[in-house]
Formats: structure tokens, C-alpha cells, sequence
């Protein structure tokens, strides 16, 4: 858990959840009411996980995971800090900001928890794809036991009596605004959609500099790029390797990738990334 949560105190909210866990005695139980597990420690990365999220939950399946989003540092408090929803398999997008806070992303996480991890074009697709799937629930040959069933609803009770669980009036177009949010606050895009919002001085200029998978990368350019680009550059193009490039399979760009971190003080990145690795 050290490496994962680094330099960080486990937020109070997840140490809440951490003891409803050990009250349940059974995660299967804790997953039955929550719809995802708890995963504290750094096992649970794959290559395209953001160094600098910290992850605390995972769904069981496809290794969807969620984390907070710390900005390389720039979050002091997990508790405030955003949360995402990695999902390895999907390459072309596998990382989005689906929460501004633990708090909010449970209120979500109890009745629309398909948000996290599927794309929809507009609210009335999300409408009509949760009445599918409720209709085909109603004709599955499985169905929930009554102990299930009461588990999941004394879950729920005990989360929404115990915890400060915001109102949300609208899942949909919340996770949207947070979204835009996002943009709004970033002050260079990256592939992966999270972007920086490490600010850009006054004197400094970004000059992109190409990731692209389908070329061959010039490790002297990339080297003299981060010796020399502003924090927030670097920033960026960290997250653009990770997008483009399992690591563990390119040696030499891993060794450079963890030079500048280390450079730049992002310890805890480092660890995360070479103990994954």
C-alpha cells in the first residue's frame, strides 16, 4: 500500500470503507453492495494506469479500476481529489475523470455505476440502455438471492446513514460537467484525455512534442526535450508514452521516463511505475 498511496494518508472516506469491509467480514459482500472491490495496494496497474493515480477499487472484470487522480503531486488531500475510472482494455480511451471526490463518485457508484466504464452519446441512450438491461435482468435464469438482495440493500442503508454522501440530481449530465470541468481547468491536452493543469508560466511556451506508436521515436530528441521543456511539457509527454507504449517492453524510453521523474521529484510516480513494471 506504501507505494501506492505514497506519500499520502489513506482519506478518511476509504478508511470508512476499509472498516464497513472488515464489518461485512466477506468482500464478495462489500462488492454485492458497492459494485466494486477494495485494492489498496499497487498490484492492480497495467501499463496505460497513470503513474500519478492512486488507485483504490477495482469491478472484478476486464481490470476496470478506480483511483484518485493526484496532477503529479499538485493534489495535497486524497480526500478532495478527483477520481477516475481506468479501463485497460480500451485503448482508445482508457482513462476518464468520472468524479470530483470520493463522496461523489459513491453517491454515483450506488445506482449508476455503468457510467464509469460505457460511453453514451446523450442521456436518452443511458435511459434506454438501463431499461435493456433491467428488462433482460427480469428474464435472466439468474437472479439475486434474498440474502443478496438483503446484504446489498443493508450495504447501501449503511453507506447512505454513515457517510456524507451527496445529493446528485442527475448522474448523466453530472459526469459531463466534471468533464468539462476538467478541460476547462487543463492547460495542455494529452492523448488520453486527462490532460495537465500544472500552469505554464508566464515566460514559458509549450512546444508539443509527437508520441505516436505508428513512428519510430528519437530517444536523443526525447531526451533533450525533457532536459530542457517547461514542468508541465514533461508533464504531458509522460502521459502520452504511457498512452502509446507499454513500458516493460521498451527498456531504454522506461530508463528516460523515470531519469526525469526522478529529476523532477515525482518519487511516488516512480515507484508506482517500476514496481508495476
Amino acid at each position: 500500500m506504501n507505494t501506492n498511496f505514497g506519500k499520502y494518508e489513506v482519506p478518511a472516506t476509504l478508511q470508512r470503507l476499509v472498516e464497513l469491509e472488515k464489518l461485512l467480514s466477506d468482500p464478495e459482500q462489500f462488492y454485492l453492495g458497492l459494485h466494486f472491490y477494495l485494492s489498496l495496494e499497487n498490484d492492480i496497474r497495467y501499463f496505460n494506469t497513470p503513474s500519478d493515480v492512486v488507485v483504490f477499487g477495482n469491478i472484478g472484470v476486464d481490470g476496470v479500476h478506480y483511483g484518485f487522480l493526484t496532477d503529479y503531486g499538485l493534489v495535497m488531500n486524497l480526500e478532495k481529489a478527483p477520481i477516475v475510472c481506468v479501463c485497460p482494455v480500451d485503448f482508445d480511451r482508457p482513462v476518464r475523470i468520472i468524479a470530483q471526490s470520493l463522496s461523489e463518485f459513491l453517491r454515483l457508484n450506488v445506482s449508476n455505476s455503468e457510467l464509469f466504464y460505457n460511453e453514451f452519446n446523450s442521456e436518452g441512450a443511458y435511459l434506454a440502455a438501463r431499461e435493456q438491461w433491467e428488462e433482460e435482468e427480469a428474464h435472466s435464469f439468474y437472479h439475486q438471492t434474498k440474502n443478496e438482495k438483503l446484504t446489498q440493500e443493508r450495504v447501501e442503508n449503511y453507506l447512505m446513514n454513515n457517510f456524507q454522501i451527496p445529493f446528485i440530481e442527475n448522474p448523466f449530465r453530472y459526469i459531463q460537467e466534471v468533464e468539462l470541468e476538467r478541460k476547462r481547468n487543463v492547460s495542455i491536452a494529452t492523448q488520453d484525455g486527462l490532460g495537465i493543469i500544472t500552469p505554464l508560466l508566464p515566460c514559458e511556451n509549450h512546444k508539443p512534442f509527437e508520441i505516436n506508436k505508428e513512428k519510430d521515436l528519437d530517444l536523443n530528441l526525447l531526451r533533450e526535450y525533457l532536459n530542457s521543456a517547461p514542468v508541465a511539457s514533461r508533464l504531458a509527454v509522460f502521459r502520452d508514452i504511457q498512452f502509446n507504449y507499454v513500458l516493460q517492453d521498451y527498456p531504454e524510453l522506461f530508463q528516460i521516463v523515470i531519469e526525469t521523474m526522478v529529476n523532477l521529484g515525482l518519487i511516488d510516480e516512480v515507484n508506482r511505475l517500476s514496481e508495476s513494471i
